[in-house]
């Protein structure tokens, strides 16, 4: 019986955290050539290319849609043998080698803004085998040849993934419990307007999601009570601990139902309107955003969760603190106040119980803080990981030229004075260098001592001679090992790779210490090249970048909106057009914001300290740009003046100087002036429609600015 309980508890735990998997999915791929070759059924160049090729497939982690999974994996096998052919082709020329190089790197660019996580993966594995394929002896290497090795692998591992899809669908466990938070999330999207009048379709929707979400609820319970055996215990604790954080929230929310319908009734909540739906919207993307973290487990959308509740617990204070100002000691002030406060009071066991939820959140991984609205819970991940956008980050553009520049002059060196395994050098800085200088330099300090103590370790393997067959049961042991902590521990992964580097040379012929002495000086080359070119190009930390950049963002935002609101209310010398370029400036703005935004999340962990409520900030600033986008439509010369206007623009002016200035150094202190001046600044519903709806997207955008000068204390 111990030997199926210990399967049990490691099957429950792959459920949760694939890396086991994914490193043996790898392994094989890898070793599967290997034998081959050393069975003389294929060349050694061939099953080193077919290898390295198949392991990288192995390492990528797909989900969603099968066709989608498998149409970006043959995607990535085209680009691999791709790269094997053209390593292959320009080998024999020094020229033609320095100029594939430098395509090669265009390309990693090309793919890191294509294909999101996946594309520095792939950037790696196509420079890999474009260095194998262009070192490699030209009768075992030819263009043909490499081509076919590459893509032999590739598609032997795309096997791999397929053989498992039928048995490995998404976690039922967890996309049971992710049910019932997309139930509260229509639940919330039903509450009944604050800005409007009832009606029976409302109640009736609200009624219906109150059971969707009952039912929900009762089936995740169910499916987790069905679950028998010690091995699974801790997951059904950790989901059912999630579970009824949902039901709790649940209750809670449809206590609101009751004052939001008294709320509708004359005079109406009058300036609380924006602050209901704010929160509202937020509470439903948050739940969203919640049922696809728990489905997912991935770092990046438990980051993206964490912005979102930063969002929604200030918009959740905002309301309290007009709730009390408006509603006072009343029956409904008094309810409201309490229902509130509870809410607010369980957010934060929300995000521990997902957060115990999350075996995968110690993973890293391209981060995007730009929130948008969801819709729905569905998971794309593949979809949402390719991107077609003709519109490039202009730091990866540098990063492209930088990244060709330092690798050309790399493979020129090693090809012009033929350095023994030359081609590790552009190699090492291909894979060290990043688009952010925090992070190479990261990346540069993890390499290196990762191959100074797998050189050293290496170096004691010489002394064993090992036989073949026990040579690559040790190299299977190592890969299995690399591939399991590549995306846990870098420095680690690097001292494994080292190693497996020493035993297939190793199991190529007779090595000595030079080959280990080799590899250090040449990672060493290639990790100061890398420091150099991200010094050159970059010579401050993200962090340092990023404070002036959301300030100039918020100065835009308040160009924007006193200059629309002065168009509105009928000031003379304002043209839609003048508006139009004050838009567009404060959307520049918020671009370049959340570009060093998501270069940041790639610096060390100490000097990310803060980016969640930074980012929360940069995305009430977006909504705030938003709003002011939509308002403007309705701007036109022959339009009727709104009054008020000009009195709302001094305040929210005002308070967006004085965040810009706490942004850039400021204490918080000098807020609370501006806040009190921003809610004296309410707008009265005037009569006309078209006035009436531009006036709540102006309240809208008080709303965000509100809640935004809370984030700062």
């Amino acid at each position: 019986m111990a030997f199926p309980r210990m399967v049990g508890r490691l099957a429950a735990g792959e459920l949760a955290d694939p890396a086991a998997s994914r490193a043996l999915r790898a392994t094989a791929a890898f070793m599967v050539p290997l034998v081959l070759g050393s069975l003389g059924l294929i060349t050694g160049t061939q099953a080193v290319l077919a290898a390295f090729a198949g392991h990288a497939i192995g390492g990528i982690d797909v989900r969603g849609a099968y066709a989608l999974r498998l149409g970006l994996l043959l995607g990535i096998t085209l680009v691999l043998t791709g790269s094997a052919w053209l390593g292959a082709a320009a080998g024999p020329h020094l020229l033609l080698a320095v100029l594939a190089t430098g395509l090669i790197a265009l390309g990693a660019a090309a793919w890191r803004h294509g294909l999101g996580e996946y594309g520095p993966a792939v950037a790696a594995s196509a420079a890999l085998l474009f260095f194998i394929a262009l070192a490699s002896p030209r009768d075992e290497a030819t263009p043909f040849l490499a081509a076919q090795a590459a893509l032999a692998g590739c598609l032997l591992c795309v096997l791999f993934h397929a053989s498992f899809w039928p048995f490995l669908a998404q976690h039922p466990l967890r996309r049971a419990v992710a049910g019932s938070w997309t139930a509260l999330a229509d639940l919330a999207a039903a509450l009944p307007p604050v800005d409007g009048p009832a009606s029976m379709g409302r109640q009736d929707q609200v009624a219906a999601c109150e059971h969707g979400l009952r039912a929900a609820l009762d089936q995740a319970a169910q499916v987790l009570a069905g679950v028998r055996g010690r091995q699974a215990r801790p997951l059904v604790r950790e989901l059912e601990a999630l579970n009824l954080a949902a039901a709790t929230l649940a209750t809670r929310l449809t206590a609101l139902n009751p004052t939001l319908e008294r709320l509708m009734e004359p005079p109406g909540p009058g300036p609380m309107a924006a602050s209901f739906r704010s929160v509202l919207a937020a509470l439903v993307n948050t739940s969203r955003s919640l049922a696809v973290a728990v489905v997912s487990h991935q770092a990046g959308h438990l980051a993206r969760f964490e912005v979102r509740l930063l969002r929604l617990t200030g918009l959740l204070r905002l309301l309290r603190e007009r709730t009390a100002a408006r509603l006072g000691d009343s029956p409904e002030g008094v309810h409201l106040a309490d229902v509130l406060s509870a809410i607010q009071d369980h957010l934060p066991r929300v995000r521990a119980a997902l957060g115990a939820a999350m075996e995968r959140a110690h993973e890293r991984g391209p981060v995007s803080f730009e929130l948008l609205d969801l819709e729905t819970w569905t998971l794309r991940p593949l979809a949402a990981a390719l991107n077609f956008s003709l519109s490039i980050d202009p730091a990866l553009v540098r990063f492209a030229f930088r990244l060709a520049a330092v690798m050309m002059a790399g493979t020129f060196a090693y090809r012009f004075w033929h350095l023994p395994h030359g081609y590790w050098i552009p190699l090492c800085v291909i894979i060290v260098l990043q688009p952010d200088y925090g992070a190479t330099r990261a990346r540069a300090t993890q390499r290196a001592l990762g191959t100074v103590a797998g050189g050293l370790a290496g170096s004691l393997l010489l002394w064993l001679h090992l036989p073949l067959w026990p040579l690559l049961a040790a190299t299977a042991a190592v890969c299995w090992t690399f591939t399991y902590y590549l995306k846990r521990d870098y420095a680690a992964a690097v001292f494994f790779i080292t190693l497996l580097v020493v035993l297939q040379f190793q199991a190529a012929g007779p090595v000595t210490a030079a080959l280990t002495l080799q590899r250090l000086a040449l990672t060493l080359a290639g990790c100061v090249m890398a420091l150099l070119a991200a010094l050159c190009f970059w010579p401050v930390w993200e962090r340092d970048r990023f404070p002036p950049l959301l300030a100039d963002a918020i100065r835009a935002n308040r160009a924007f909106l006193e200059r629309l609101c002065r168009g509105l209310a009928g000031a003379e010398g304002v043209t839609p057009w003048s508006v139009t370029q004050a838009k567009r400036r404060g959307q520049r703005a918020n671009s370049l914001v959340f570009s060093s935004l998501n270069r940041m999340a790639g610096d060390p962990r100490i000097l990310r300290e803060g980016i969640e409520r930074a980012a929360a900030m940069a995305n009430h600033n977006l909504r705030i740009t938003r709003g002011l986008s939509v308002a403007a439509v309705h701007f036109t010369p022959d339009a009727q003046p709104i009054p008020r206007l000009e009195a709302l623009a001094r305040a929210a002016g005002t308070a967006l100087e004085a965040l810009a200035a706490v942004v850039e150094g400021a204490g918080p202190a000098s807020l609370a002036l501006p806040r009190a001046d921003l809610e004296a600044a309410a707008l009265p519903s005037p009569p006309d429609p078209r006035n009436a709806w531009v006036t709540g997207q102006m309240e809208q955008v008080r709303t965000e600015l509100s809640a935004m000068l809370l984030l700062p204390e």
